[in-house]
């Protein structure tokens, strides 16, 4: 893949968006299911069957730089998996050891005990997956699709820990993910931080991987307009700073990639439907001493975003979950102008075997039938 001529295509479509006044949309607007945020028994289901089972990117190449090196994983309650860099240089990823054992193997794996696991662990393009069923058969390649040529091209093997924060919420964590997947809020929510340097409400929607349930957002900046009427023989690869490419990897990871660095944001359940935690990470690409592209050093970009996301996003994500408790609104109407939201939901729930458009909670039924075994109960007696 050419990566400058990907980019001039996306610069050209937004461009095109933007004078004709459009949006990517979908094809009608989704009535989405509110229960889908407060269903005790879809919140066990999405445990077992989309964390249980599926491949979950878990962090990067550089935080295991060294044979012996250690990192934790232990976002899901009751679990926790130790990623080692093996003496050979492979990534490993063990359960039912703590960190202090692993490290004192060295990366020498062949004095694990017997009670040790070892999970699937897949890692290339400086991507580090896991996943947590070890019978599970794990290729990243598979998982990704046609994404693949893109990190092929951003390599991020080479890139350095800036800094995390962990939001641990009163919120699902569906309802979380949901600010990371539509850009119309930016004019309003983020007028004074994203809104100002942002054109809200235009967006580019992609569909990636071999199910198509990963996408990529394209937000655009205002100085994308100055490139209109140019020629693009004269674009460089800097045009990439006139937008943000947001990711979603299903299903639980939001990605933005820039020319500066890398923003890795993971929601995992909570302990119960309506709590959550978001990791975040990031990540710069390059020289550490070189300030990015909208000025800031690594740690101004880091510090940037964590003020964005706590006090604007999360804040209304967390207010929203206080009404959804409620149980009164049944439905949330996505609009034409929200396809990736509308498609992302539906996908979570048509992966677990779910009708998208079933209007009744999981646990009515079970309501129900306890109610039909209680009656029969007494016409016996």
């Amino acid at each position: 893949m050419n990566e400058l001529e990907e980019l001039k295509k996306i610069t050209h479509y937004m461009l095109d968006m933007h004078e004709r006044g459009v949006t990517d949309s979908a094809e009608k607007p989704y009535q989405h299911p509110t229960w889908t945020y407060t269903d005790e028994q879809l919140f066990e289901k999405e445990k077992t069957e989309l964390f249980g089972k599926l491949p979950l990117l878990v962090g990067f190449s550089c935080e295991l730089r060294e044979p012996g090196d250690v990192m934790t994983f232990a976002d899901m309650a009751d679990i926790e998996v130790q990623l080692i860099r093996d003496s050979e240089g492979h990534a490993r990823a063990l359960q039912h050891i703590d960190k202090a054992a692993a490290e004192a193997l060295a990366g020498d794996l062949s004095h694990c005990g017997a009670q040790v696991v070892e999970l699937p662990c897949d890692e290339k393009y400086g991507m580090l997956y896991i996943s947590l069923d070890p019978t599970a058969e794990l290729s990243i390649d598979e998982h990704i699709g046609d994404l693949k040529p893109w990190f092929e091209a951003w390599n991020l093997d080479d890139l350095h820990f800036i800094g995390e924060h962990v939001w641990d919420m009163k919120s699902n964590w569906k309802l979380a993910l949901d600010t990371f997947c539509e850009g119309y809020h930016f004019d309003i929510l983020h007028r004074d931080s994203v809104g100002d340097f942002s054109l809200g409400n235009i967006a580019q929607y992609k569909r990636f991987g071999p199910t198509q349930r990963h996408h990529r957002l394209t937000f655009p900046n205002k100085p994308i307009l100055d490139l209109r009427g140019t020629d693009d023989a004269d674009w460089g690869m800097d045009i990439q700073t006139h937008f943000q490419l947001v990711h979603f990897l299903f299903p639980n990871v939001s990605l933005l990639v820039s020319p500066s660095g890398v923003e890795f944001f993971a929601l995992y359940p909570g302990k119960k439907v309506g709590e959550h935690i978001t990791r975040y990470r990031s990540y710069w690409r390059g020289d550490l001493d070189r300030i990015g592209w909208s000025g800031t050093t690594p740690k101004e970009n880091f510090e940037f975003i964590v003020f964005v996301v706590d006090k604007e996003d999360y804040w209304v994500s967390g207010n929203v979950q206080k009404s959804l408790n409620a149980k009164r609104k049944k439905f949330s109407t996505f609009g034409k102008n929200e396809p990736a939201l509308i498609n992302m939901h539906r996908n979570f729930l048509t992966s677990m075997g779910i009708d998208p458009d079933r209007k009744a909670p999981l646990d009515h039924d079970a309501s129900v039938e306890n109610v039909a075994n209680q009656s029969h109960e007494t016409r016996v007696a």
